[in-house]
Formats: C-alpha cells, sequence, structure tokens
C-alpha cells in the first residue's frame, strides 16, 4: 500500500492523475503533503538509445619469460627467453649434442643474445660447441677459472674469441641489463679472478650463480657449486637467497643442496637436470630427502623429458 501511495504521488506531481477526493475527506491533507514530499524526489536518469557506454582503460600486457631446462642427458642446459624478446642459454650440455641441437631447432633459435658457461666442466660446454658453429651469439658469459686437464674447453673458448663475440666475466654482486626495468638478474657466485684448477670441486665452486626475478617471481641457477658455497652464499646474501624455482645444483649430487642451503631458498619447485641410468647415482637420496623436507616438488630431466617454468604472461 505505501509504495502504491508512493506512485500515485508521483503521477499527480507530474500531472498525470487527477485527486479525486470530497469535499471534506480526511485523506485529502495527507494525500497533498505526500504529494509534495514526492515532488522533491530524484530518479535515476535513463540513458538516451545508443549512447556509448563508459569507456575503461585497457589492461597492461604482460609478456611472459619462460624458463626451460632442456634434457641433454648427463649435464647442464638452461633457456630462458625474457620478456622484452630476447633470449639466454645458460650451459650447453655434453657431447653427444643432438638433444640441444634438436631444441634449438624445435624453437627456431637462429641467434642467441646471451650464453652463460657456469664453469668449465664437459657435462656443460661440451654442447657449446654446436651452438658457436651454428647459431650466432652476441655475448658470452664466462668464469676466469681455467679446467687445467681440458683441452676442449681452451679450443671453445679459443673459437668465442675468434668469431669476435662480446666476451663478459662477470663478478659477485653484479646486476645484469639483460632485460631492464623488467627482469632483474643478479650474479650471486663466480670466479671473476683469472686461476687454474683441475680438481673438480674447484671448479664446481667457480660455477656462475644466476638469481633471475621477475613478476615477484625467481628462479635461481646454481651451475654445479658444493655445498661450501652454498655456506658462504647464505653468509653473504641471507634471505635474498629466498627463490620459487631452484635449478639443483650439481645434478642432484651429495655434494650440493644442503638442508641448510634450501631452508634459505625455500623454493616451491626445484629441476633436476639428469641423465637416464647415470653411473652417478644421481639425484642423490639425501638430495630428495633434503628437497622433500621444504615441500618443493621436484621435476627430473631424466623421467619426463625437458621441462617449461612461465612467469607471467596474458
Amino acid at each position: 500500500m505505501k509504495l502504491k501511495a508512493l506512485l500515485s504521488a508521483a503521477l499527480l506531481s507530474a500531472g498525470l492523475l487527477a485527486p479525486s477526493f470530497a469535499a471534506g475527506n480526511s485523506a485529502a491533507p495527507a494525500f497533498e503533503s505526500l504529494s509534495r514530499s514526492a515532488a522533491g524526489l530524484e530518479t535515476a536518469a535513463i540513458p538516451e538509445a545508443g549512447a556509448p557506454a563508459a569507456v575503461r582503460p585497457p589492461l597492461r600486457s604482460v609478456p611472459a619469460l619462460n624458463a626451460y631446462f632442456i634434457s641433454v642427458g648427463q649435464g647442464d642446459a638452461e633457456y630462458i627467453e625474457l620478456p622484452n624478446g630476447k633470449n639466454v642459454l645458460i650451459d650447453g650440455g655434453p657431447n653427444p649434442n643432438a638433444s640441444l641441437a634438436a631444441f634449438l631447432a624445435q624453437h627456431n633459435i637462429t641467434k642467441l643474445d646471451y650464453v652463460v658457461l657456469t664453469h668449465p666442466h664437459l657435462d656443460h660446454y661440451a654442447g657449446l660447441d654446436y651452438v658457436f658453429s651454428h647459431v650466432k651469439v652476441d655475448n658470452f658469459y664466462d668464469t676466469r677459472e681455467d679446467n687445467t686437464g681440458a683441452a676442449g674447453a681452451k679450443a671453445i673458448r679459443g673459437k668465442i674469441a675468434a668469431l669476435g663475440v662480446n666476451v663478459v666475466y662477470p663478478a659477485a654482486g653484479d646486476n645484469l641489463d639483460w632485460d631492464p626495468g623488467e627482469v632483474q638478474v643478479k650474479v650471486l657466485n663466480t670466479c671473476s679472478s683469472a686461476g687454474g684448477s683441475n680438481s673438480g670441486q674447484v671448479l664446481n665452486d667457480c660455477s656462475i650463480v644466476l638469481k633471475v626475478t621477475y613478476q615477484n617471481t625467481s628462479i635461481l641457477y646454481t651451475g654445479d657449486m658444493q655445498s661450501d658455497v652454498e655456506a658462504a652464499m647464505i653468509t653473504t646474501w641471507g634471505a635474498e637467497l629466498q627463490s620459487d624455482v631452484l635449478k639443483v645444483g650439481h645434478h642432484g649430487s651429495n655434494t650440493a643442496t644442503s638442508a641448510a642451503f634450501l631452508n634459505a631458498v625455500k623454493p616451491k619447485y626445484a629441476y633436476i637436470e639428469v641423465g637416464t641410468g647415470n653411473t652417478f647415482g644421481f639425484p642423490a637420496p639425501v638430495t630428495l630427502s633434503n628437497l622433500q623436507a621444504v615441500g618443493a616438488t621436484v621435476f627430473r630431466t631424466d623421467m619426463g623429458g625437458t621441462q617449461e617454468y612461465r612467469i607471467g604472461g596474458n
């Protein structure tokens, strides 16, 4: 009844309804009062036919960073497609290099903006011979540590010099401007002073370690660094080690990926690059146990082939 009275009052005030009260009817004063009140009510504006809707600003396009952990057998090779369109190859795996060649062909890679050799061990550098023979490379990042027992490493470095590729020897703490303003690439470990050794541990501990961050998500690339360097990095970098994704060090060996290091990194996902039926027993049970203890989901190239992790993208 109240709704009907309000509607009647509105129609009356607009002159669309004539009052029919008899003289002396006590309802008339109340109706007149209600009519006066209704006349002051505001009604919502009705848009004209064909009026354009309110225009919202377009969503910002967020390109993806695509990270690949390439199945190259018992060795390491990682590929990154940066949001700005440039690309990175970290290590080249061992010989034979058919797996890496197939990956490059599948992704139509004829040019690499940045190639990184984490350290001069055969299972990391041998496949780079194919890369520098078939792909144009603009920049090469290297450690200054020489493997005194590896003629192959010297040969590849010689080929790179002969090609005139720009060679960079980063130092710990350097920020690499691969995608300025979008992607942060920080060097956390390397050997930037000239040296030489045929000790496996010395060479492993000279690995170039990179933390790549985009859209508040980080990937930590560790090369083959071992637990002594992990301990030093905890002291040096502390909470800065925290990363969402971990490229597990030294193929899951028991000489790396310590519990203390994992407690600092706190990875959600861990990628182990390892060959099927390798004779080293990689990944070690203790490494898998440590990863399980921090709740990391583990992916392995020997069980799942090449793996991909994407950050961002619409």
